[in-house]
């Protein structure tokens, strides 16, 4: 909440700033595309059995375990308005994100199928086990992104920049898809989904922050390419395959001046 706060007072200030800018300031049009590589841990609340299997040879093992991944690719078309000789700007819009996550097997020991348990019924002393392939989750978000770039210096028709932002997203859809080894079983599908008992957020929010360059001249067509530093979700439960903390990427955009 005070990263929060001390960002909102910081804009405030800028906005003040700008009311002695003696250059006018100039507005650009950004269609960008962005993916984020996240680094997920499973979702305890899914009931599997994470390792499936072991072989030892000559002192050493090779082993299939199961692993999750998560990542999140974004469309935006964002207004950009510069100001200090294009020194800062300040920029919003439109972001669609989709969020994938699965849990799949993966491993280096061919003696082993690539399937792994789900419990998906306990009665009395009896446990059933499911054999499954793979858990897959898509979710779709339509958010409105807020970032400050701030350009400490230029060489010829580059202009290094540092940017930050926050995004606040609302979920369109969402699809929780579990892949059965026997296909009869996908009657059971939904009463395991529901059994687990999650349901994906219907906010996304993140705040991140990034290093970017910019390739062109004032008035005219400029490309841009930054690199996420270690970023953070401000929302949680974003998927219910995986737990979420920090995520990295990149973004790359075209970048048209309005006159």
């Amino acid at each position: 909440m005070q990263l929060k706060k001390v960002f909102f007072v910081s804009i405030m200030l800028l906005f003040s700033l700008l009311s002695f800018s003696e250059n006018p300031p100039k507005l650009s049009v950004l269609v960008e595309f962005g993916g984020n590589e996240v680094d997920p841990s499973l979702n305890e609340s899914w009931n599997i059995r994470q390792d499936v299997g072991t072989y030892s040879f000559d002192y050493s093992s090779s082993s299939n375990a199961v692993m999750t991944d998560m990542y999140v690719t974004n469309f935006a078309v964002k207004p950009e308005i510069s100001f200090f000789k294009n020194k800062l700007a300040l920029s919003s819009g439109l972001r669609f994100s989709n969020i994938k996550s699965d849990l799949s097997v993966v491993g280096n020991s061919s003696d082993y199928s690539n399937f792994f348990y789900l419990r998906y019924n306990t009665t009395g002393l009896n446990t059933e086990y499911a054999r499954i392939n793979s858990i897959a989750e898509s979710s779709n978000y339509l958010g409105v992104p807020f970032d400050v770039k701030v350009v400490p210096f230029s060489i010829l028709s580059l202009d290094f920049y540092i940017k930050t932002g926050l995004e606040l997203g609302f979920k369109l859809n969402s699809n929780t898809k579990i892949d059965f080894v026997n296909e009869s079983m996908s009657q059971y599908a939904q009463s395991i989904i529901s059994d687990v008992g999650l349901t994906t957020n219907n906010l996304y929010s993140a705040w991140s922050t990034s290093l970017g360059v910019t390739y062109g001249q004032n008035n005219k067509l400029k490309y841009n390419l930054e690199f996420l530093l270690p970023s953070f979700f401000i929302t949680k439960n974003n998927s219910t395959i995986v737990n979420t903390d920090m995520f990295t990427g990149f973004k790359c955009s075209i970048q048209f001046p309005v006159k």
